[in-house]
């Protein structure tokens, strides 16, 4: 559920930049593709290979790239003069990622 909440807000985050620019659908196939590669690739290599040094190695560098992801909706929820905002939101993201994974972990996913 998690992931499919990232994935569903993923989009924004790579159009909106744009502002006033309506991207094609050939560029916006080309940032999905881009977009998904890691995922599928996780997930081809997560499903063929168990390692645990691996895996702490996916989670550093995923766990990383989430961090430059806050630190950008940040700059920009501030930059447009809604701090506030921004944190009730990034603390709403953080609150629907652990219940998700309150459900799959104690509801026997």
């Amino acid at each position: 559920m998690g992931f499919a909440l990232h994935n569903a807000t993923e989009g924004f985050g790579i159009v909106g930049p744009l502002g006033d620019v309506r991207p094609s659908w050939r560029w916006l196939a080309l940032a999905g593709v881009i977009g998904g590669a890691p995922t599928f690739l996780g997930a081809m290599v997560g499903y063929e290979v168990t390692s645990e040094p691996l895996e702490l190695v996916f989670y550093a560098v995923a766990g990383g790239a989430i961090l430059y992801v806050i630190g950008e909706i940040w700059y920009g929820m501030r930059s447009h003069g809604h701090r506030e905002l921004g944190l009730l939101l990034l603390a709403a993201g953080f609150t629907a990622g652990v219940l998700t994974d309150l459900v799959v972990v104690y509801g026997g996913g």
